[in-house]
């Protein structure tokens, strides 16, 4: 009767699966999107899970968006997971992403390691941080600049030390973190298998500043189909980090156009329960809701989205609504 009873308290600890799952809340007919389609993403949003997540770049957030979605989202009930991204997607996360007038500021040193920019990041994390987001990710797939710029890279983790202890000033409970990008975590541990402990430094270097460990994962690029991710696609992650440690996908995603489609897109999401398994799982972010037209995306990153852009679903969205986590 006792291990009848520990297996029935067990299991009502257990996490259900809408509660990790999330998504990142774009509107239908994003750039050119109304009020109303926000408002109806928002509603969407709470069919796919409970987590909100919202990513700006740092160049070009606005602080009362930012603010408006965050309310939206604790009215509603999701959990925000915020994002703040220092450097410039269309640059492959090398160059920084200044807005204007910390560029202007700074002059000649566009660097990590200037003190007008480290004041004004600290700063815009600090402003995050009195939102009271349970989740901050201050840094986007920030391995990529590790691999092109090591020496910026190196400024950029004392940044973000720095950064972590004041947004916990400002609100303790606040879980800080940044995220990797995973597909070129693999694709370096290929070529060089016996320096996996060596690249395992690029994520341990921002510990004990670290409440959970974030990654972004595309793979269709890499990938002719799903079928081809071996069963421990991500799961060879665990060499990188202590099975316990938290996991959160702050993306992941698989087009339904450029490197993919739609029932690939599908097959993909029925196959990440599998995947998953044995790791210690926060949460599991799609990156868009729905289609976008962003100039800086190509083909695969405008067409992640489990709606298309007019708004009409694709196949994946109510098999990731349904999706059951291990």
């Amino acid at each position: 009767m006792a291990l009848i009873a520990l297996l029935g308290l067990l299991s009502s600890l257990a996490v259900p699966a809408e509660a990790l799952r999330g998504v990142a809340i774009t509107p239908r007919n994003f750039p050119n999107h109304t009020a109303a389609d926000v408002e109806q993403a928002f509603l969407l949003a709470q069919e796919v899970g409970r987590h909100a997540v919202f990513i700006y770049q740092w160049g070009e957030i606005d602080s009362a968006v930012v603010n408006t979605m965050v309310t939206k989202a604790k009215q509603l009930g999701l959990v925000p997971l915020l994002g703040l991204s220092p450097t410039a997607l269309d640059h492959g996360r090398k160059e920084l992403d200044l807005p204007a007038r910390v560029r202007q500021k700074a002059g000649a040193n566009l660097s990590f390691s200037s003190p007008v920019i480290r004041r004004s990041y600290i700063k815009a994390a600090t402003d995050l941080a009195r939102l009271k987001p349970p989740y901050l990710c201050l840094a986007t797939e920030i391995n990529l600049l590790a691999m092109q710029r090591l020496p910026e890279y190196l400024h950029f983790v004392t940044l973000y030390k720095e950064a972590y202890r004041a947004v916990k000033r400002v609100s303790p409970a606040t879980k800080v973190f940044v995220t990797f990008q995973w597909e070129w975590v693999r694709i370096l541990d290929a070529k060089e298998p016996d320096r996996i402990a060596e690249h395992s430094k690029v994520i341990n270097i921002f510990r004990p500043e670290l409440d959970l460990v974030g990654f972004t994962s595309y793979p269709s690029p890499f990938h002719n189909t799903p079928d081809e991710l071996q069963p421990d696609y991500y799961t060879w992650m665990l060499r990188h980090i202590p099975p316990g440690d938290p996991v959160i996908l702050m993306e992941v995603g698989w087009p339904t156009s450029g490197s993919g489609n739609e029932a690939e897109q599908v097959s993909f999401i029925e196959r990440l329960p599998d995947l998953l398994k044995g790791i210690n799982l926060a949460g599991l972010e799609w990156a868009l809701l729905h289609d976008v037209q962003i100039g800086a995306f190509n083909a695969d990153l405008n067409t992640v989205g489990l709606r298309r852009r007019d708004g009409r679903p694709k196949p994946g969205y109510g098999v990731f609504r349904a999706l059951t986590l291990p």
